[in-house]
């Protein structure tokens, strides 16, 4: 099943995707505007990757591709997803190759979300933003979510702690 925006199609991973994916994990741009740690990775490495991809009932990974085209544009994901609870955290990369700065992620981060409270019955949808990736601030405002609190120096990158934003969207918000 796949999951209709406006502009964009959520859709599971195909093996097509390697090549999108493989670019977005060693782009050093995103990375850093991530959280975690990533590694250099090969293709062997990203179809070994691939190759082990399950379906979960605790984790959502979907590609966001254009409608018209089908050409991969980022991922979205829900990850530790609670059905008791009603929660799940959430995360978004949109690629540089006609991913970011044209309302595809606004698109997608809207979609996911209608999807979650909708058809998941989830009530809270949170993210970690790094706090200086003004992007995704803005992005995640935009889509009406709030900021929670302030995690303090809780990601080290470039040689020096950075503060993470806790951000959620409640059903009822």
């Amino acid at each position: 099943m796949n999951i209709h925006g406006e502009r964009i199609l959520l859709r599971a991973i195909e093996h097509d995707d390697n090549d999108m994916l493989l670019k977005l994990i060693n782009d050093p741009e995103t990375e850093m505007m991530i959280g975690g740690s990533s590694w250099p990775t090969s293709l062997d490495g990203q179809m070994k990757w691939y190759s082990r991809l399950e379906n979960s009932q605790s984790i959502l990974r979907c590609i966001v591709s254009d409608k018209e085209d089908n050409k991969p544009l980022g991922t979205m994901i829900l990850n530790e997803i609670d059905q008791k609870n009603g929660t799940a955290h959430i995360h978004i990369k949109m690629s540089k190759d006609g991913g970011r700065g044209k309302g595809y992620g606004t698109d997608a981060l809207n979609t996911i979300v209608t999807y979650a409270f909708d058809e998941l019955r989830l009530n809270c949808i949170f993210a970690n933003i790094i706090s200086y990736n003004e992007a995704s601030v803005h992005l995640f405002e935009k889509c009406g979510f709030k900021r929670d609190g302030i995690l303090r120096q809780r990601i080290f990158k470039q040689g020096k702690y950075h503060d993470v934003y806790t951000y959620s969207r409640l059903r009822s918000d």
